[in-house]
């Protein structure tokens, strides 16, 4: 962690993995020397890999014994990257990891070219997280049609009341606002047809938790896949919500 200054002059806490990931790449870096002839065409460093390349379509030969562990290990060192923040690059490995137990030819290529894009922007923008702890910016006209009348919704959702710790602590400093961005992408996956996921919790404007998953159900409708990815950030903002309150910050109405 680091502290950087933000353009409106105020100061902000950074993390990023630069050191870990050179180390990794520096382990990949003469597979991606073999590699070259597959990865001619990406050199440009866009994306972690083509979108228009699908791993779940993929019909390559399976890699061998030595290959599949190579391949293991990798997804774990591009797990761990996004651990530390490098979550541009969350869904692509998200979605190759669903391959682990018999990865092919070309999800191991897909893996090089997620390499060749960290060591392509290594140390821009997307290698360091900022942690901001300003206030954000939200218009509540967003939000003015959003219910129109409050009772309308008691007999789905009868009046309940927050669960909060049995023996909390006093809240003490400035409150902090909870925010969430949820998205789905209906039937995303072409083989079997499930949804894919993606959560983003900030506590005021630094990011908290990120999150990204095939959904474990095949639903027949936009609607049915994004309130699953909706139940699912429900659960984590109620949980961030409570461990907040155990650790005695205030919170500033709902998320």
């Amino acid at each position: 962690m680091q502290q950087v200054q933000l353009q409106d002059g105020s100061v902000a806490w950074s993390m990023n993995c630069v050191e870990y990931l050179q180390g990794a790449i520096s382990n990949v870096d003469k597979y991606l020397n073999e590699c070259d002839s597959a990865l001619k065409n990406y050199r440009d460093g866009k994306r972690p890999f083509p979108s228009s390349y699908r791993p779940e379509m993929d019909v390559t030969p399976e890699l061998d014994a030595e290959a599949m562990n190579r391949y293991q290990q990798y997804i774990g060192v591009l797990r761990w990257a996004i651990e530390l923040g490098r979550i541009d690059m969350n869904t692509e490995v998200s979605c190759l990891s669903q391959h682990l137990a018999s990865p092919r030819e070309g999800h191991m290529h897909a893996v090089y070219k997620i390499f060749r894009y960290l060591q392509k922007n290594l140390s821009s923008n997307p290698g360091r997280m900022v942690f901001d702890g300003a206030y954000p910016e939200t218009d509540p006209k967003l939000f003015a049609n959003s219910v129109t009348d409050p009772d309308e919704w008691n007999d789905f959702y009868p009046e309940v009341a927050e669960k909060l710790p049995a023996k909390k602590v006093l809240p003490l400093g400035n409150p902090v606002i909870v925010r969430a961005y949820i998205d789905a992408n209906h039937a995303g996956n072409l083989k079997n047809r499930r949804s894919h996921s993606g959560i983003l919790i900030y506590v005021n404007n630094a990011p908290i938790i990120w999150y990204s998953k095939r959904q474990n159900t095949v639903e027949s409708s936009s609607f049915g896949s994004e309130y699953i990815a909706l139940r699912i950030c429900t659960e984590m903002v109620e949980a961030l919500r409570y461990k907040l309150r155990c650790f005695g910050i205030p919170i500033d109405g709902p998320a």
